[in-house]
């Protein structure tokens, strides 16, 4: 079941599949027809988000909506995401490591 934490998780959970997916905030912004800053707000939980967006978002990143919601469903989605990739040999860099780890963290509070 869901409760309202899981609200609070929507915005890291938004800016941490972005990542994932390398994915710009401008890029995102753009392919979901809001602005950076109204996107930037999103995922900082600043505003509320529609169902409309999140359906956008959704079909954007080609993951279900339950991803968004949940944080240990995004790390999941990440994790077979990467594995089903094998051909594709990406490597991060340690400051985009760093901010991983740190919306990681973020979404398990």
């Amino acid at each position: 079941m869901y409760d309202e934490k899981c609200l609070t998780c929507i915005g890291g959970n938004i800016r941490f599949l972005r990542a994932a997916c390398q994915i710009s905030q401008q890029e995102m912004a753009e392919r979901i027809g809001v602005s950076q800053t109204h996107l930037s707000n999103l995922e900082h939980n600043h505003v509320q988000i529609s169902l409309k967006l999140l359906l956008r978002i959704a079909n954007l990143l080609g993951c279900s909506l339950e991803t968004l919601l949940d944080a240990r469903k995004a790390s999941d989605w990440v994790s077979s995401r990467c594995e089903s990739d094998e051909t594709q040999q990406e490597f991060y860099s340690p400051e985009e490591v760093q901010q991983l780890l740190k919306l990681l963290r973020l979404s398990k509070q």
